[in-house]
């Protein structure tokens, strides 16, 4: 079955999530709709999110993907509801195995998403450093934990929307380049160190009076946990690029995640992943704007300079990220 509006408050019956007379106050579909249809459903006691999985990637070009991803996420709440604490990320309420379905509590009506917030120029600090804290945990309490490790042994939801529209696309593009990102990607698919929840960004988390609540872990797997780190330095830096008056501050935020996430991180051999991740860092940033789903339509010279940038950050010697930062602030300034 494919969900609608209309068929959807006799799934939610059916499948016991709301009561038999429980009405449906709100129903609204949300989020961009490419590989997931989300629905946001509002009842008097209850907030939920209804997701299935498109088999299909909602663009021109053909792009298909595995839709059992859906479980991988399923899988991801079970694990973090074992390593973080309540209230921070939602609970599972029902999956369907048949129909591709997942249904999980949703944020507080009180929560902001934190790409609003950054969007309206508010942005703190703290939020970043709560972040890069929290992610440093989940890795820290997953690393070598083999119920985690067999729960994530399917990679292609991982394969077929991170590596090969994102790095895949852009060794193809830049055959400069090409040797290194192929070598990343690679790595990347090696046997894994712990859960890497693989879509960490602001338009993925919520803050409720200073907390925050993730959401959105389709392409959690066992791996390589640089990707977490390069994902998230991707997206502000992007942000960065394109908001010169704040670009500091954007820059700011990740200095302050990814210390956040080095004073704690503990697990075997965490000090070597800050290399791998600046090379992730570089190879997602180019993806943004020359992946298979850009997420800017990019000018050549805007498109060069952010080239330019990834190419810095494969090769650099430069080892404090305050200092990789400096470097894209004047690169930026420079054009």
């Amino acid at each position: 079955m494919n969900l609608n509006k209309n068929n959807m408050t006799g799934y939610l019956r059916k499948k016991r999530c709301i009561g038999a007379s429980e009405p449906i106050l709100d129903m609204r579909q949300i989020g961009d709709g490419l590989k997931n249809l989300v629905f946001h459903v509002t009842t008097p006691e209850k907030r939920l999110i209804v997701k299935q999985a498109h088999s299909r990637v909602q663009i021109k070009e053909r792009w298909w993907t595995d839709r059992k991803r859906i479980f991988a996420e399923k899988n991801c709440i079970e694990i973090l509801a074992n390593v973080l604490p309540p209230d921070i990320f939602p609970d599972a309420m029902n999956e369907d195995r048949t129909n591709f379905i997942l249904v999980t509590t949703a944020p507080s009506k009180d929560a902001v998403l934190w790409e609003s917030e950054l969007a309206g120029g508010r942005i703190d600090l703290q939020i970043a450093a709560q972040a890069g804290e929290l992610l440093a945990s989940v890795h820290n309490l997953t690393a070598g934990v083999r119920e985690v490790k067999t729960m994530f042994k399917d990679l292609r939801g991982f394969e077929q929307l991170r590596i090969e529209p994102l790095y895949d696309q852009v060794a193809k593009s830049f055959p400069e380049i090409q040797k290194q990102v192929d070598t990343r990607a690679k790595e990347l698919m090696k046997p894994g160190k712990c859960l890497v929840l693989a879509d960490l960004r602001p338009r993925n988390v919520y803050v409720n009076s200073g907390e925050l609540y993730l959401v959105d872990f389709a392409t959690a797997h066992y791996g390589q946990p640089s990707f977490d780190l390069g994902f998230y330095a991707a997206d502000l830096c992007l942000k960065a690029m394109l908001n010169h008056p704040q670009k500091a501050a954007f820059l700011e935020a990740i200095n302050v995640f990814w210390m956040a996430y080095f004073k704690i991180a503990e697990y075997p051999k965490a000090a070597d992943t800050e290399r791998a991740a600046l090379s992730d860092f570089g190879c997602l940033l180019l993806s943004l704007v020359a992946g298979r789903a850009p997420v800017v339509e990019a000018d050549d010279a805007f498109r060069d300079i952010t080239y330019r940038i990834c190419q810095s950050l494969l090769f650099t010697e430069l080892e404090k990220i305050e200092d990789i930062t400096e470097f894209i602030n004047r690169t930026l300034i420079d054009g």
